[in-house]
């Protein structure tokens, strides 16, 4: 039975997942203590490529050498408040906690955005379209007024029966 509490959390979802496909996931705040770490084996580069939500970096360095960069530690699964994330085509200074590739490093690091990458054309952030975010809400809308119908149904009968 959908109850009027149903209702309301399904609209919370659904503008809940709207907000998200229009704003993206939201930055961590780290919990960083003291100094930004700097590095012995730091090294400046572009990034290429950002699979996992942006927390990992595919980066060409100035040396003409392609690493990949772990923004998040103890593996790429989960998120904690130290999760460091990258904008494609954006150019780093990056001061990782290891000196091989793949790169371990965090939001506690030193590392740096020099200078962003190209602004995309009409996509939103995350990359995505407004096309993309229109077809979301249009799907989030008619699943609410959806359930609303078929709520109103169930009491009307209910109502009939008594």
């Amino acid at each position: 039975m959908f109850t009027p509490t149903h209702l309301a959390r399904a609209a919370a979802a659904a503008l809940g997942l709207l907000l998200w496909c229009v704003a993206g996931p939201l930055p961590a705040s780290a919990s960083c203590a003291g100094t930004p770490l700097r590095s012995a084996a730091a090294f400046t580069g572009v990034v290429t490529a950002t699979p996992s939500a942006g927390r990992v970096a595919t980066v060409r360095t100035d040396a003409g050498v392609t690493v990949e960069v772990r923004g998040t530690p103890g593996g790429l699964v989960g998120a904690s408040s130290v999760d460091r994330s990258y904008q494609v085509g954006g150019r780093y200074e990056f001061h990782p906690v290891n000196d091989a590739s793949p790169y371990e490093d965090n939001a506690c690091t030193a590392t740096q955005l020099l200078s962003p990458g190209p602004r995309p054309g009409p996509a939103l952030a995350g990359g995505t379209s407004p096309a993309a975010v229109l077809a979301v809400s249009g799907v989030a809308a008619a699943g609410v007024v959806l359930a609303g119908i078929v709520l109103r149904r169930r009491q009307r009968v209910r109502r009939r029966r008594a």
